[in-house]
């Protein structure tokens, strides 16, 4: 799934519209453990006219919940479902719920990241870092609360400082350092929150220093948040404009593999002089070992993946009369 950011307004429609596409592939396992990916040759386009402030469908994860497949708007705020055509062969999105910032007391738009299910509840979360003005005041700390939504459609929030913290100081990014996330899910299997951060540094946010600060690094967090163990995950290429958006266990793997996203956004600060480069990667390795176990698969479509998840996008929905 895509979040093309600014890109994702859809210039060949009249009215205001916005946009985002949908990547199908199948991932194989060889007798070595090692996997191979094939992808679908035309892409999926979801298209919405919601939006907030001109910006809309910038979609930053993708999770199955209540056996619906659910993708997040990190502009709107929005919680879409992802429906499919009666023939099973293309997809389109409805918005189920508009959620806002923070302790919700607010018109902005959560800033959405990750998504992940834990005993029955869906727990959404955000990037984990403080909004910091220029001079690295701190604006706000909306973005280090969570939210969780039950089946019936209850929302509670939570004030998630101090999981975040934990987390960033396991990273030696304590303040004025900071950790990105946008890729955490909890395993029931392992009993641990697995945080897989896309940035990380020990020196305090500096937007053009920032697209540089990729990580490779993944935190295992005990479910009473009293423990963590970091895992380095062994990457051939080391490029610290790559950093992981989104991340899912393999079927059947017990939860000890991940198929992972790696994204870049390069020259995407700096002025109009600028010409943003997006792209995106497919990896797989070891939770437990960092072992890498499909090394780094560049998807064609020069555009932002933030989405990742293992559905059977070809079914057909049930006929209704």
């Amino acid at each position: 799934m895509t979040d093309l950011d600014e890109l994702s307004r859809n210039k060949e429609s009249q009215k205001p519209e916005w946009l985002s596409h949908l990547l199908l592939g199948t991932i194989k396992r060889g007798a070595d453990n090692k996997y191979t990916i094939d992808f679908e040759p035309q892409m999926r386009t979801l298209k919405t006219k919601h939006n907030e402030a001109g910006r809309g469908a910038e979609f930053s994860e993708l999770t199955v919940y209540d056996n619906r497949l659910l993708t997040f708007d990190d502009r709107t705020g929005d919680v879409f479902e992802i429906l499919n055509t009666p023939d099973g062969e293309d997809s389109f999105v409805v918005p189920r719920f508009v959620i806002t910032e923070g302790s919700g007391d607010t018109d902005k738009g959560m800033k959405w990241e990750w998504a992940t299910v834990k005993d029955g509840l869906l727990y959404m979360g955000s990037m984990g870092k403080e909004y910091t003005r220029p001079d690295g005041s701190i604006a706000n700390t909306n973005n280090l609360w969570i939210a969780t939504l039950d089946g019936e459609g209850v929302l509670m929030r939570y004030d998630w400082s101090n999981v975040y913290n934990l987390v960033r100081d396991a990273l030696g990014a304590t303040s004025p350092g900071y950790v990105i996330h946008e890729s955490v899910n909890w395993s029931p299997l392992l009993k641990k929150l697995v945080f897989l951060p896309r940035r990380v540094s020990a020196e305090a946010y500096d937007e053009n220093k920032d697209e540089r600060n990729g990580s490779n690094k993944l935190v295992l967090v005990s479910e009473d948040f009293k423990t963590t163990e970091i895992v380095e995950i062994k990457m051939a290429d080391k490029d610290g404009l790559h950093g992981f958006s989104s991340f899912a266990f393999v079927p059947n793997s017990g939860d000890k593999h991940a198929l992972a996203l790696r994204s870049v956004e390069e020259d995407c600060v700096g002025g109009d002089d600028m010409i943003c480069k997006q792209r995106a990667y497919v990896v797989a390795f070891h939770v437990l070992t960092g072992e890498v176990l499909m090394d780094e698969v560049e998807i064609a479509a020069k555009e932002k993946f933030e989405g990742i998840e293992f559905v059977n996008a070809h079914v057909k929905p049930p006929v209704t009369h």
